[in-house]
């Protein structure tokens, strides 16, 4: 019975979820964003005391249920920059607008999910205006 109790102990590990500060469209607010539109939205993961956002994988993560848009090599549209001016850099990524799975006029809660190069699940959160 001990080693079932070690395998419960690493799932736990696996399922534990780190919440993440994030900005869509950093420096904007309110944060418009026109579904009709055939561009991409920004959004910047944050890095924290405790939190490294360059080790989250591009390639994982979805807001609102759309995924980074890619280049035509296949690369995500992902950057890291220090967008809150804290002195630590962030990670940028570019979803597709058109992909948002969101309804409503007003304000609308979004959430990315996403994975860590170690296969750490990360939560954050936002709000955006949804406008035509």
């Amino acid at each position: 019975m001990a080693g079932q109790g070690n395998g419960d102990a690493f799932v736990a590990k696996l399922t534990s979820t780190i919440e993440v500060d994030i900005d869509v469209k950093p420096g904007s607010q309110p944060n418009s964003i026109n579904l009709g539109s055939n561009g991409t939205v920004p959004v910047a993961i944050l890095s924290a005391p405790d939190f490294d956002a360059s080790s989250v994988k591009p390639d994982t993560v979805t807001l609102a249920g759309a995924t980074v848009r890619v280049t035509g090599r296949g690369t995500p549209m992902a950057s890291l920059q220090d967008v809150n001016g804290d002195g630590v850099l962030d990670l940028v990524v570019h979803v597709s607008t058109e992909a948002l799975k969101v309804t409503g006029g007003a304000d609308v809660e979004v959430v990315l999910n996403g994975l860590t190069v170690d296969g750490r699940m990360i939560e954050g959160r936002d709000t955006i205006r949804v406008v035509r």
